[in-house]
């Protein structure tokens, strides 16, 4: 019923910007299923979610915990696995990279972590001066984590100290740590806290370069690639439009809100990874959301995917041509 109560409002207040998108039935059997990880991820989806969108379909969205999604590509009976689902660039290569039973359509986001500090009032803008630093990092074993150490490779920065934390410990009170690491938009819930005493102390894309990098990936299995081309291609040009409705005026921050919970399978139980106050446009400018073909993001993910390997840890491993769905 939530669902559909959220999906009915965004139709009734979008529905000049709903070209092409419908409401479906929901809980069917036999569904095609979306799996997107809370956060950024999830916002580039919001769209579809807000307004239950099924091209012709029976779809079922649903938004689980970043430690929770890479479950969801890896059940060994295939029919319990996500039919689409949206991955960190370097999980999906070291558990899909061969191509065999997923293909990447598209990269979803291009970077949202930052760096927040209570010690260091003065943003970096190079990577160096984090040298004889140390920093906490949100979900050191995952993506953040395979971008800092990234960094620091890239650029041989020396002496720096890192440690993962939960998102509850980045805090500015009684701080051992100089510096955290942390994904947009759960940076901004935090420095907006006052209690916390925290700043904004630079963004890790900029200290990348090359405009940021590929983070989230869209993959699909190839079986349904292969039953619903056009369906592929319908969700695929859904999500190419989707980064610019989170912009428009017309869609206010509660909207979008409500449609990403919608996603969560206990609504009232779970804590999302950002509030309604604090989900404001330029947060979600620093979400980095833009959906990027494979056809035009295959060199740029391989090449990334190379760097990574590069910093050691295995945190990804070399993607063959066979993962890349180019139409």
């Amino acid at each position: 019923m939530k669902k559909f109560l959220t999906a009915l409002l965004c139709a009734i207040v979008l529905a000049a910007s709903a070209v092409g998108i419908s409401a479906c039935n929901e809980g069917k059997s036999g569904a095609i299923t979306v799996y997107v990880p809370d956060g950024a991820p999830a916002l580039a989806i919001a769209q579809l979610m807000c307004y239950n969108a099924d091209f012709g379909k029976d779809v079922e969205y649903h938004v689980v915990s970043s430690e929770e999604i890479t479950s969801h590509v890896t059940y060994g009976d295939m029919a319990k696995n996500a039919d689409l689902c949206v991955l960190p660039v370097n999980a999906a290569s070291k558990l899909l990279g061969n191509g065999e039973k997923y293909k990447m359509l598209g990269t979803v986001t291009h970077g949202n972590l930052y760096l927040v500090s209570a010690t260091y009032k003065a943003k970096i803008e190079v990577a160096t001066e984090l040298s004889g630093k140390k920093v906490g990092v949100v979900n050191m074993a995952a993506f953040p984590g395979a971008v800092t150490k990234l960094l620091i490779n890239k650029y041989s920065v020396e002496g720096v100290t890192l440690e993962g934390v939960a998102a509850t410990q980045v805090t500015g009170v009684d701080s051992q740590y100089d510096y955290f690491v942390i994904p947009e938009p759960a940076a901004t819930t935090r420095i907006n806290n006052a209690n916390l005493n925290l700043k904004l102390a630079g963004s890790m894309q900029q200290l990348y370069g090359e405009g940021g990098y590929p983070q989230a990936v869209l993959v699909a299995k190839n079986s349904l690639i292969e039953s619903e081309p056009e369906f592929i291609a319908q969700f695929m040009g859904a999500m190419e439009s989707a980064a610019n409705w989170l912009t428009q005026d017309s869609v206010s921050a509660q909207m979008i809100f409500n449609a990403v919970k919608s996603g969560y399978a206990d609504p009232e139980n779970t804590t999302p990874a950002f509030s309604a106050a604090n989900l404001t446009k330029p947060v979600i400018d620093h979400c980095a959301i833009r959906f990027e073909k494979s056809m035009s993001c295959k060199q740029a993910v391989k090449s990334f995917i190379d760097e990574l390997k590069a910093a050691g840890d295995g945190a990804a491993t070399a993607v063959s041509d066979n993962f890349f769905y180019i139409n």
